[in-house]
């Protein structure tokens, strides 16, 4: 049998693709605790535009159905696949955990260029998106590569819209970080 089918099948279980899925939503949970300061200034939407409104709200959407499908997606165990994943999934947890403490540390008032902001513009969403495809490789779903893919492009869209915001907020010293700091690590 492949082990990378199509369509692998929809079943629900306890060690499926849902445990790093929802683990990597509850970091944002505690951290947004500990961090009181910084959660409320990452939730605040207040100067959305009607676009950005429109692209957070799909970006959403499908944050959500990724949430739902991986409840029924098993992890593909003993395969190539599923080590890859999981080496991928670890590195990206670290980025993560270590962009919500740079974010959490940070004043403000000022924009966010320390600890792994000084290699990515948007590292949280970096490397919450690597993990979620992470978890995708480990369970060689096809199911959630069509979730992922448009979670992609509009949480993408989204992040045009906040780095406009921060243009806006931070002026010249946000537009120097911006020239010399890529929005995906290497990339962008």
């Amino acid at each position: 049998m492949n082990e990378w089918q199509f369509f692998t099948a929809l079943t629900p279980g306890w060690f499926n693709a849902w445990i790093p899925v929802w683990g990597m939503v509850l970091i944002q949970f505690v951290f947004m605790f500990l961090y009181r300061e910084g959660g409320k200034r990452a939730v605040d939407t207040s100067w959305y535009t009607a676009k950005d409104r429109r692209n957070a709200l799909w970006s959403t959407f499908f944050q959500i159905t990724l949430l739902l499908v991986s409840v029924f997606v098993p992890f593909k165990t003993g395969t190539a696949w599923f080590a890859v994943g999981c080496v991928l999934f670890a590195l990206s947890l670290m980025a993560f955990i270590a962009a919500f403490y740079a974010y959490g540390a940070a004043s403000p008032d000022e924009a966010v260029t320390g600890g792994v902001y000084r290699y990515s513009r948007n590292p949280m969403y970096f490397a919450f998106h690597l993990g979620m495809l992470a978890v995708c490789i480990a369970s060689t779903s096809l199911w959630l590569l069509i979730v992922i893919v448009p979670f992609f492009v509009f949480t993408h869209l989204t992040i045009l819209g906040e780095e406009r915001y921060c243009e806006a907020t931070y002026g010249e010293t946000y537009r120097a970080y911006k020239a010399k700091t890529p929005r995906y690590f290497l990339i962008g």
